[in-house]
């Protein structure tokens, strides 16, 4: 069976979404905002059999910064469209989101999301290097995000931002 993946969106791309009053289509609910991954890592997350162990917590305090000081350059993967289910997060492209990095375990986690009360949980499928909510671990039971919280799978690292705080980072730069 084929999974489409979640499309990664550019900061630009989204900008001229936004320009054309498209934003909402690509993006209906929320987003993770990513800092695109090195082409070397990327390599070796896709060429490698096992996991990468990291030897201490993901770095949130550089990951936030290299993410609000760099957004332009910023990749996007938007989150909760279409009705409410569950994707797979991991590092293979058999997952609904794939997360180029070596730190990421073939099956790392699992988004939700419910379009009633907007909300949007992740929880933890046993990952090598595990799945963090600003710094505290998530384990196997869903925890919700909530806007503008880093969310760390091994070392990657997002932002989740909801679509109205997307749209607010995009009017800053364009004014």
């Amino acid at each position: 069976m084929v999974i489409p993946m979640v499309p990664r969106l550019t900061v630009l791309e989204l900008r001229e979404l936004a320009k054309v009053n498209q934003l909402r289509a690509a993006i209906p609910f929320a987003a993770l905002v990513q800092r695109p991954a090195d082409e070397l890592v990327r390599r070796a997350a896709l060429q490698q059999a096992k996991t990468t162990v990291l030897t201490g917590k993901p770095q949130l305090a550089r990951h936030a910064l290299a993410l609000v000081l760099g957004f332009e350059q910023m990749v996007v993967l938007p989150v909760g469209a279409g009705t409410d289910r569950i994707e797979s997060v991991g590092r293979t492209p058999d997952n609904d989101i794939q997360v180029e990095d070596p730190s990421v375990s073939s099956k790392h986690a699992e988004l939700t999301w419910q379009s009633g009360p907007q909300v949007v949980a992740i929880r933890d499928l046993g990952s090598t290097n595990g799945t963090f909510i600003n710094g505290a671990q998530v384990g196997d039971q869903f925890a919700i995000l909530s806007d503008g919280e880093v969310l760390s799978l091994g070392d990657a690292a997002f932002v989740y931002v909801n679509i109205d705080s997307l749209e607010g980072l995009l009017r800053m730069g364009t004014s």
